[in-house]
């Protein structure tokens, strides 16, 4: 099956790392809502933090990979499995996704490790710290290639230090940051799921900093 990124990116083969772009959202119940989940400990910039494990009705989780609602990324058990064999994964990067019976229906993506900043090489800039709590955050544009698609870059000394998966040091809407993996994960993912969607780092010297 034709790989979907590689109508999108004539330069896809250059990229180095990827942000998780999954498509197909998976939602929880209806009577459930954002704040189940989450609470916002500081009341003037709105940052939120998940207290409690997603509940989701297990007829949704019929793909592999998809959106949880509210943009947390998910995976199917087998793959979660799959990412630990082969990769430089753990179980510490994934919470179990629970049904209302209890029983775990899917994995958030909770990646452990942080990567080095990249905001200098993105039109990534910081917005003023959080006069109450400290927080940071950083506003975000993309750039985009000449078929509207969007791509961000990254460093040589961030990619060195990158592992798997990964997210930013940067947060942006409601304080998340993105999710990234490695080449060779991107390259397992699209062999088994030709039409996952994602967005490539492109590498950038310090030198061509905009």
């Amino acid at each position: 099956m034709k790989i979907l990124m590689n109508s999108l990116y004539t330069n896809i083969a250059e990229a180095k790392a990827f942000e998780l772009r999954f498509t197909n959202m998976i939602y929880v119940y209806d009577d459930l809502c954002l704040f189940d989940f989450t609470t916002k400990p500081c009341k003037r910039c709105n940052r939120v933090e998940q207290i409690k494990p997603f509940l989701i009705p297990q007829s949704n989780c019929k793909k592999p990979c998809g959106i949880l609602d509210y943009g947390d990324h998910g995976v199917s058990q087998e793959l979660r499995d799959e990412l630990i064999a082969r990769f430089d994964i753990t179980e510490d990067d994934f919470r179990p996704v629970y049904n209302k019976r209890g029983k775990i229906v899917y994995y958030q993506i909770t990646p452990q490790h942080i990567m080095l900043p990249i905001n200098k090489v993105n039109h990534w800039n910081p917005y003023p710290d959080c006069e109450l709590c400290g927080s940071k955050r950083f506003s975000h544009r993309d750039y985009e290639n000449d078929k509207g698609e969007f791509f961000h870059y990254i460093t040589q000394e961030a990619l060195e230090d990158m592992r798997d998966l990964n997210v930013t040091y940067e947060c942006f809407s409601s304080h998340k940051p993105l999710t990234v993996i490695s080449r060779r994960v991107y390259d397992y993912l699209t062999e088994r799921y030709p039409r996952t969607h994602y967005y490539p780092f492109f590498l950038r010297s310090k030198e061509n900093e905009e």
